[in-house]
C-alpha cells in the first residue's frame, strides 16, 4: 500500500479517536470583555480580575469585599503582580483584556492559575458574602482553563450597579 493511503487512515483513525475519546481541546487563553451599564460606566468604578491557583482559592472566596476595598488592604497590594485593573468613569463601557496580554502568560505560566476572580468596587453598600454570593465578587474557571467550550475565544462579562455577571457560561461540569 502506498505511504500516502496510510497517512490518511492513520489521521482518520487518530480523529476517530478524538472524537470518539471525548478530546477536551488544548487549554488557550480566551478575550476577556467587561461591559458596565450605563449606571456603572459613569461612576468611578475599579474592578480586578485576578487570576488565583488552587492554594489560594479559599482565602479569595472567603475575604471580605468591604475590607478588600480599604485602603492598604494587605491582601490588595500583594497581588498587584497578577491582577489587571479595570477603571470605569468614563467612556468607553466596554473594556477588553487580549488574550495575549502579558497577565494572562502570569496567570497560566507564573501562578498556574486555575481560577478568574472579578473583584467590582460598587457604589453602595453590600453585605458580605462567601464566594459568588457577594455581588462584587464572581469567581470563574481561568481563562486558559478546558472548562470553557473548545469554540469560545472569548469571556464576555457585564457589570451593573448591582452585580457582576458572566455572560459566557462555562461547561456543566465546572459550575
Amino acid at each position: 500500500m502506498n505511504t500516502a493511503l496510510w497517512k490518511y487512515k492513520f489521521f482518520g483513525l487518530l480523529a476517530a479517536g478524538l472524537i470518539a475519546g471525548g478530546c477536551r481541546g488544548i487549554p488557550r487563553s480566551r478575550s476577556i470583555i467587561l461591559t458596565a451599564t450605563e449606571d456603572v460606566c459613569k461612576k468611578s468604578v475599579e474592578v480586578h480580575l485576578v487570576g488565583v491557583n488552587r492554594s489560594e482559592k479559599e482565602q479569595w472566596e472567603q475575604v471580605s469585599m468591604t475590607e478588600y476595598w480599604q485602603p492598604k488592604n494587605q491582601l490588595r497590594d500583594s497581588a498587584k503582580e497578577y491582577t489587571h485593573v479595570f477603571h470605569f468613569g468614563q467612556e468607553p463601557c466596554e473594556k477588553t483584556l487580549g488574550k495575549k496580554d502579558p497577565i494572562q502568560k502570569v496567570w497560566k505560566k507564573k501562578r498556574k492559575a486555575e481560577y478568574l476572580f472579578i473583584l467590582a468596587d460598587l457604589p453602595g453598600v453590600f453585605p458580605d458574602m462567601v464566594g459568588n454570593a457577594d455581588a462584587r465578587r464572581l469567581q470563574l474557571p481561568a481563562p486558559n482553563s478546558t472548562c470553557w467550550k473548545v469554540l469560545e475565544t472569548e469571556i464576555r462579562l457585564e457589570i451593573d450597579s448591582s452585580k457582576i455577571v458572566s455572560l459566557t457560561v462555562p461547561k456543566a461540569e465546572c459550575q
